[in-house]
C-alpha cells in the first residue's frame, strides 16, 4: 500500500493554499494507491480519495484552528507504525505533530520577529499577538528531530529562517503559488485599462498606484502605502493609489483609522471586495506593496503577471518576482523613503512601463511539473527502492 494522507483545513480551490495543488491533482495522483484527506471542506475526488471530515463546530471563530489540529494530532496518536510506514503524510504548515511534507506558506516565527523590529510601524492587536504564538508553538515542535521530513516552501525567503533551525536537517523543496495564465496577462490589461479607469474615474495623465489584500492591511503596509502617496501628491504629482479588496468592516476600520490620525483620503480610491481581480488590477499602472511580512504574495505575481510594473519592500517571497530594474524596484522602509524612489519612477514615466519579468513564478503548466517532481523525490525517500544485485 502507497498512501498520500493531505492534511488542511480546507482543500477547494478557496484556499489559495490549495488552488494550485487541486488543480495538479491529476498529474500524481496515479503515484499513489490511496488518497486520504482530513480536512473540514474538500473538493478533491477521485476513486482512491478518501475525505474524512474534521469538525470543528464546538471550536468558534479563530479558535476553529486549534480544534482542528487538536482532532488531527488524535487521530494520529491512534494510528500504528504499519500505517506510517504505507503512508506519506502531506500538511500545510504546522498542525500536525509529525509530517513527511510541510507544505509552508507563512512562517509566524519569522512574522513576530519583523513585527518586533518594525516596532510602531506594524501595530498587532491583542487576539492576533496570542495565537500568533500559539502558531510559534507548533512550529518550533515541527523544528525538532523526527517531526519533519522534508519541507515544501513557497518561496526561498520563507525557506532562509527554516533551514538551519531544523533540527531534522530535512530538504527544502520550492513550490510557489501558481497564477491563472488565462486571466491574469497582457492582453487581460490592455482589454480592461481603459473602461476600468474610466469606471473610477481616473484621468489620463495620473499615474495609479494598485494596492491589493483580501485583509491584514496592517501587516501588508496599507498606512505606509498611504502615507507615500500623500507626500507625492504634496509634491504635485497626479498619483493615486487604487485598494482593492478588504471585508466592507475591514475596510470601514481602517478608514476611520485614518481619519483619527488625520490622515488625508483624497488621492486613496478603496474597492472592498471585488470579483474579477484582473480587471480592477488593471486599471493600475503599477503594483505598490509595501508590506511587512509575506511568503510569497499572490498579489505580486498577479500584477507581474499583467505586466504591472512591482514596488516592494525586502519582504519574503520579493526574491522570488522581483528583478531590479526590468519590472519593479525594491523600496526602503519608511513613507519618506518609499515616496523618493516612487517620485523618481513617477516623474521619469519609468512607473507606467509594462514588462514581461515574472521571475521565478509558475503557471499551472509549470507548476504540475514542479509538484510532481517534489512528490517523486517525496517517494523515493518514503518508499527507497532495492538495491540491485551486483
Amino acid at each position: 500500500m502507497r498512501r498520500l494522507l493531505v492534511i488542511d483545513a480546507n482543500v477547494t480551490p478557496a484556499s489559495p493554499s490549495m488552488r494550485g495543488w487541486l488543480a495538479a491533482a491529476a498529474g500524481f495522483q496515479g503515484q499513489f494507491d490511496e488518497i486520504e484527506v482530513w480536512a473540514c471542506d474538500c473538493s478533491l475526488a477521485g476513486p482512491k480519495v478518501h475525505f474524512r471530515p474534521i469538525q470543528t463546530r464546538l471550536f468558534p471563530g479563530p479558535l476553529a484552528a486549534v480544534g482542528f489540529s487538536w482532532e488531527v494530532n488524535r487521530r494520529l496518536r491512534r494510528r500504528t507504525e504499519s500505517w506510517f510506514c504505507e503512508t506519506l503524510i502531506q500538511c500545510t504548515g504546522c498542525t500536525s505533530s509529525r509530517a513527511d511534507i510541510r507544505f509552508i506558506h507563512f512562517w509566524n516565527t519569522a512574522f513576530m520577529a519583523a513585527a518586533k523590529s518594525a516596532g510602531a510601524d506594524l501595530k498587532l492587536g491583542f487576539r492576533e499577538h496570542i495565537f500568533r504564538r500559539m502558531a510559534v508553538h507548533d512550529e518550533t515542535a515541527a523544528l525538532k528531530a523526527g517531526h519533519t521530513g522534508a519541507w515544501w516552501c513557497v518561496s526561498r525567503g520563507i525557506a532562509e529562517p527554516i533551514h538551519p533551525a531544523d533540527q531534522n536537517k530535512a530538504p527544502v523543496g520550492y513550490l510557489p503559488n501558481a497564477y491563472d495564465d488565462t486571466r491574469f496577462n497582457p492582453h487581460t490589461r490592455e482589454q480592461w485599462r481603459g473602461p476600468m479607469r474610466e469606471h473610477y474615474g481616473f484621468q489620463p495623465d495620473e499615474t495609479v498606484l494598485g494596492f491589493s489584500g483580501f485583509g491584514h492591511f496592517e501587516r501588508k503596509g496599507l498606512r505606509q502605502a498611504v502615507a507615500a502617496v500623500n507626500l507625492l501628491a504634496e509634491k504635485g504629482l497626479k498619483v493615486r493609489l487604487l485598494v482593492i479588496g478588504g471585508k466592507p468592516g475591514v475596510v470601514a476600520a481602517f478608514q476611520k483609522a485614518l481619519e483619527a490620525a488625520g490622515t488625508g483620503t483624497a488621492n486613496l480610491v478603496f474597492t472592498g471586495l471585488v470579483t474579477e481581480m484582473e480587471k480592477h488590477l488593471a486599471a493600475a499602472d503599477a503594483l505598490f506593496f509595501p508590506s511587512h511580512f509575506e511568503a510569497f504574495s499572490l498579489a505580486e505575481i498577479e500584477a507581474a503577471a499583467l505586466g504591472l510594473r512591482l514596488y516592494l519592500t525586502a519582504h519574503p517571497g520579493r526574491e522570488m518576482i522581483l528583478r531590479e530594474p526590468v519590472n519593479g524596484r525594491l523600496l526602503p522602509w519608511g513613507a519618506p523613503g518609499m515616496a523618493a524612489v516612487l517620485e523618481e519612477e513617477v516623474r521619469s514615466g519609468t512607473a507606467r512601463l509594462p514588462h514581461h519579468e515574472m521571475g521565478e513564478a509558475l503557471n499551472p503548466a509549470a507548476y504540475q511539473i514542479t509538484l510532481r517532481q517534489l512528490f517523486d523525490a517525496a517517494i523515493a525517500r518514503k518508499w527507497p527502492q532495492p538495491s540491485a544485485p551486483a
